[in-house]
């Protein structure tokens, strides 16, 4: 059966970098319906209301979104009791970083940036802020969090954005002239279709939120 993915790779409000990737497919294969570039905006306003009418009109079962959904429980929870760590360095911090992300360090050797950082705490807080909209109460729960970063790895795909190509090949699909945000976007609805079909982990922590890996069973893929 035929279901439709939007992917995400979310940028500032006036960077002009956000994309979104629209496809349909049956978790073997799929067709990239829509693939575009969010544009400047002037205002917070017009960001917002553009983000918003993807998410309400693209049909998607699932939605995929290259951005943290949430923040360290301990920097507004300081009852909290994270869950024990075993690494070194900022990593260990759970004021700084979620289980989450620590996860995906010792699995995949993967450094998020903090959720609450200076280059990504703007995309967290623009995430929170549209999870909290009345009008998306319906489609809260399509919303994941992914990483196109382990996606790429886990499809053998090591320097990626230097090789656009590399993606479009990988995946089987057709499209011109891709930059890198246009590649997460295309790797952020791959994923979550594939999530949907199973090929992902169990959630391992859900007081701090989750960021779906993809994990390809017996080498299974388009």
């Amino acid at each position: 059966m035929l279901k439709r993915y939007l992917g995400i790779d979310l940028g500032g409000c006036m960077s002009g970098t956000s994309a979104y990737c629209l496809i349909e497919g049956d978790g073997k294969s799929f067709t990239i319906l829509d693939l575009v570039k969010e544009p400047k905006h002037k205002s917070h306003q017009a960001c917002r209301d553009f983000i918003k009418e993807h998410l309400l009109v693209s049909g998607a079962v699932r939605i995929g979104i290259d951005a943290p959904l949430t923040l360290p429980r301990k920097l507004y929870d300081p009852a909290f009791k994270p869950r024990p760590r075993d690494a070194g360095g900022e990593i260990d911090n759970p004021y700084l970083y979620r289980y989450c992300d620590y996860y995906l360090f010792k699995t995949f050797g993967l450094r998020p940036m903090p959720p609450a950082g200076d280059r990504i705490g703007r995309l967290t807080a623009r995430m929170i802020e549209l999870l909290q909209d009345d009008a998306l109460s319906n489609i809260k729960e399509r919303i994941i969090e992914i990483y196109p970063k382990q996606i790429a790895l886990e499809l053998g795909l090591q320097a990626y954005k230097k090789n656009p190509q590399s993606v479009l090949e990988r995946l089987g699909c057709e499209a011109a002239d891709l930059d890198e945000h246009q590649i997460d976007a295309l790797l952020a609805a791959y994923a979550t279709m594939m999530i949907d079909h199973g090929h992902t982990v169990d959630v391992q922590d859900r007081d701090e939120g989750w960021c779906y890996p993809l994990r390809l069973k017996n080498n299974e893929g388009l």
